[in-house]
């Protein structure tokens, strides 16, 4: 059993698209990581270099 039609699917947003393409509404460009990248980042500072949260006091 399926939800719903499968020939239906991705309609909606394939014309949002071309809307926005015609109404000259560019995509953003990503300025972070994606969250798979931005936590493979994190685990390997938190466990494999063993550092603590926070910003680092030096004085």
């Amino acid at each position: 059993m399926t939800h719903g039609s499968l020939d239906k699917a991705g309609k909606v947003r394939r014309r949002t698209e071309e809307q926005k393409r015609r109404l000259g509404i560019e995509k953003k460009e990503r300025t972070s990581p994606t969250p798979r990248i931005n936590n493979r980042i994190k685990f390997r500072k938190r466990v494999k270099q063993g550092q603590k949260k926070g910003q680092s006091r030096q004085w």
